[in-house]
């Protein structure tokens, strides 16, 4: 029996070791920190220099807010005014033509003799 419970908690102990090595790198321990590095060559053909551990497991990426979405615009219907109609043009100016020699108007003489004379017209 007391061999069958030492099994699970030895296998549970094993997995925690790794951890405590990862949270005192990151300052989790009071005291002087220091690092010595010797690196030989461009790092930039194997990524990160060795000992490089990612961020620890309490280390959370900032909340995603989103956009904030577009301020509604009311805006009032447009108002259509339906302009007023132009003004009609005045007619043309009508002239009377008047015969001299004949004494009369044009409708009711059809030639005239001599130049035909522009009379403006008259209200009657």
């Amino acid at each position: 029996m007391r061999k069958s419970a030492a099994v699970p908690l030895l296998a549970i102990a094993l997995l925690l070791v790794p951890a405590v090595p990862s949270l005192a790198w990151h300052g989790h321990r009071p005291g002087i920190r220091t690092r010595v590095f010797v690196g030989v060559g461009p790092a930039f053909w194997w990524g990160a220099p060795y000992p490089y551990w990612p961020y620890p497991y309490w280390w959370y990426d900032p909340p995603y807010y989103g956009y904030a979405p577009p301020p509604v615009v009311v805006e009032p219907p447009p108002v259509y005014v339906q302009p007023e109609p132009a003004p009609a043009p005045p007619p043309p100016q009508t002239y009377w033509y008047y015969c001299p020699s004949a004494n009369a108007y044009y409708p009711n003489v059809a030639t005239c003799p001599e130049a035909w004379v522009k009379v403006p017209p008259r209200p009657q």
